[in-house]
């Protein structure tokens, strides 16, 4: 099976609908679904078994039980998964219409990690977040994240090469396995300009509030001491910026060949 798209759930029976009902128009049946619900008492049970009617010409597949929290969710449905690929839509969010998996399945070619788009919508408009926007990402745009699980299709051989979510984490684990694989481990990674998921800004990964915030900062610290040495974070700090320049002078031959041929006549005249 080429691809495992896994939802996990916990007393959000409107999203769930949603999400579900988004997986299940799609005109590529080519996959598999497993939704994992944290044995919900809002009547999500009721929304899964009566959206499952819908699942006819799908591998459909579904659970629900006690979890200690989002990562294990996530973790119980990769290891329920079969496919070569997996996508994590997690209830609330859904995929943007009915042709999306129809798009993507030909660019699934091997690559790691392919990444696409998200849809926000804000208060003050909807946008479209592309992460990185570029296949050719470096070390420090790894270092700096902009990583979109809900847009991303990871192979499922990374999480048995390289680990599955950390669920000592709240709302960070994704964060670290990302920059595990990309940053520790030379995943491929590749950018599609395709739009995937509408992504529900109203879960607790997209919480700008104080408390919200602070966590994701301790979280992306902890992130940074456990799969990175104190030396390379430092020397990111240090050098992002002359780095970056550096690339960017060599992007433009004509300007690289320029400041060449001032530094020449400069160790010239002052005999360096």
């Amino acid at each position: 099976m080429k691809l495992s798209i896994i939802t996990i759930n916990y007393n959000n029976a409107d999203g769930l609908r949603k999400t579900m009902e988004s997986v299940f128009a799609q005109t590529c049946k080519e996959f598999e679904y497993i939704v994992v619900d944290g044995a919900s008492t809002d009547g999500s049970v009721d929304v899964i078994r009566a959206s499952a009617l819908q699942a006819e010409g799908l591998t459909f597949t579904w659970i629900s039980e006690k979890d200690s929290g989002i990562y294990n969710a996530m973790n119980k449905g990769l290891k329920m998964s079969h496919g070569e690929y997996t996508l994590m839509l997690n209830s609330g969010d859904y995929l943007v219409d009915e042709h999306v998996i129809e798009r993507i399945m030909p660019e699934l070619d091997g690559t790691d990690i392919v990444q696409g788009n998200n849809i926000e919508e804000r208060a003050n408009g909807v946008y479209r977040n592309r992460g990185y926007g570029k296949s050719d990402i470096d070390f420090f745009d790894v270092m700096k994240g902009q990583f979109l699980h809900q847009s991303s299709f990871c192979r499922r051989e990374l999480f048995d090469k390289f680990g599955y979510f950390d669920e000592s984490y709240r709302i960070a684990a994704d964060t670290k396995f990302f920059m595990i694989c990309l940053g520790r481990n030379d995943a491929t990674f590749k950018y599609v300009d395709i739009d995937v998921t509408n992504y529900d800004l109203t879960g607790i990964s997209a919480d700008l509030s104080d408390k919200w915030v602070f966590c994701r900062k301790n979280e992306f610290n902890r992130i940074i001491k456990e799969v990175f040495s104190v030396r390379t974070f430092k020397f990111m700090l240090e050098n992002d910026n002359k780095v970056r320049l550096y690339n960017d002078l060599h992007a433009h031959k004509w300007i690289w060949y320029l400041t060449m041929i001032v530094a020449h006549i400069n160790n010239w005249f002052y005999k360096k």
